[in-house]
């Protein structure tokens, strides 16, 4: 039996792809387009994608996943939200999964996960979740996400553990209501995706940015990321 709950997921898990205008998933084009981007990730990544996914306990189809949504697969600089590297994290986001862990989760993070955040970012050690984060912790941060992949990838991974307990239902955790939430941001979805939704559900609701409900076709549709991973058999 795992530390965390258990990921519910089904891939595909709508019968469609994501189009926006011309560009469409089902296009041979940009199919080939988006294995590449697997086939990037995998090749440089996978040893720190399996390290925190079975840390987390998140499959690595998942994570390799937001690496191609998110950055497609670029060490990004700071966006015009703060967002960062390669699974687009915020400093504001690492505090305060860093800060409040134990509050969200009810499980500690592991003596392996505590020595190497604190070890990437040394301010974590006094991290308080009654105060918001300085400029020079941000700062800090910010650097880290950039120039250390690995931290960037494992951070990422405890912001979707983070996420999916935060919206489980019982004992299962739901990866669909995690994708929407991870792009418009915890605090505005937390009350528009309560209880056990369905992607078609999530994909039909128009209270939630577009860009967002997109994020569900582009890994659980037909030829997303996740479709690709399992019809390709990535490891």
């Amino acid at each position: 039996m795992g530390k965390y709950t258990k990921i519910e997921m089904k891939v595909p898990d709508v019968n469609r792809s994501f189009s926006q205008g011309n560009f469409k998933y089902s296009d041979k084009g940009v199919i080939r387009g988006n294995k590449s981007l697997l086939d990037k990730v995998v090749k440089e990544y996978s040893k720190f994608i399996t390290t925190w996914g079975e840390e987390f306990e998140i499959d690595n189809s998942i994570i390799a996943g937001f690496i191609c949504t998110e950055s497609a697969v670029t060490n990004a600089p700071p966006n015009k939200f703060d967002a960062t590297g390669l699974m687009q994290v915020t400093p504001n986001t690492v505090w305060e999964i860093l800060a409040k862990w134990q509050v969200m989760v009810k499980s500690p993070l592991s003596d392996k996960a505590k020595s190497f955040f604190n070890k990437a970012i040394p301010s974590s050690k006094n991290y308080n979740p009654n105060k918001l984060p300085t400029s020079s912790i941000r700062s800090e941060i910010r650097i880290a996400l950039q120039k250390n992949s690995e931290f960037n990838i494992a951070i990422g991974t405890a912001v979707l553990r983070w996420l999916l307990e935060a919206f489980k239902d019982g004992d299962v955790a739901h990866l669909n209501k995690v994708m929407v939430s991870y792009n418009a941001g915890y605090y505005s979805m937390r009350k528009k995706v309560k209880g056990k939704m369905t992607t078609e559900q999530l994909l039909n609701n128009r209270t939630i940015p577009l860009e967002s409900r997109g994020y569900l076709l582009k890994m659980l549709g037909v030829n997303g990321f996740l479709d690709l991973w399992f019809k390709n058999d990535y490891k």
